[in-house]
């Protein structure tokens, strides 16, 4: 939904054609390739976001505060890179950056069908109050199972898709939370 991509520049959206979102492909020799001609490309589209605060704070939580992780390991996304001995440049054109990369830039994935009709079911979120959490988890997970979504990267897409609402972080997790508990 173009509704939460960020608005970029001409000369952004021309780095930004430069590179390869995937994170599947054929074969390793095409993964390599792909890898390669991404770095220069990404760290200069980072660059040109980050001197104008383009990514929203959200997002950027997202990446850089632990409480927004899920995984079993401690620590922000952005550390689990760190972790492993990764410089920034090196966290950034990984290849398992790409996904941070993508919801940086457009959102959650999910079926414009799908955001459109949460969106209806929220309403405003300014107005959404603790009574409102539990049918709000339903419903998420009712559009889970109608849309046929998977459930891991459904929950943390409708998890993104709450903060980038502007749903406070404990609601937006009470639904990830809901989403990962359908069986």
């Amino acid at each position: 939904m173009s509704k939460y991509q960020v608005e970029l520049t001409s000369d952004e959206q021309a780095l930004l054609e430069k590179i390869d979102l995937r994170s599947n492909h054929r074969n390793h020799d095409e993964g390599r390739a792909a890898y390669l001609s991404n770095q220069q490309p990404i760290l200069a589209l980072l660059k040109a976001l980050s001197e104008r605060s383009a990514i929203p704070a959200q997002r950027v939580s997202y990446w850089r505060d632990p409480a927004y992780n899920n995984g079993r390991m401690k620590g922000s996304n952005e550390s689990m890179f760190h972790r492993n001995g990764n410089s920034a440049a090196e966290t950034y054109t990984h290849p398992h950056f790409l996904p941070y990369l993508r919801y940086f830039l457009f959102g959650a994935d999910l079926p414009d069908a799908v955001i459109a009709a949460f969106e209806e079911h929220v309403g405003n979120p300014e107005w959404v109050t603790s009574g409102d959490i539990a049918p709000m988890c339903k419903y998420a997970r009712d559009l889970m199972r109608r849309y046929g979504l998977e459930r891991t990267d459904a929950a943390e897409e409708f998890f993104k898709l709450c903060l980038d609402m502007g749903l406070g972080l404990s609601t937006a997790q009470f639904v990830r939370r809901a989403v990962m508990q359908v069986r």
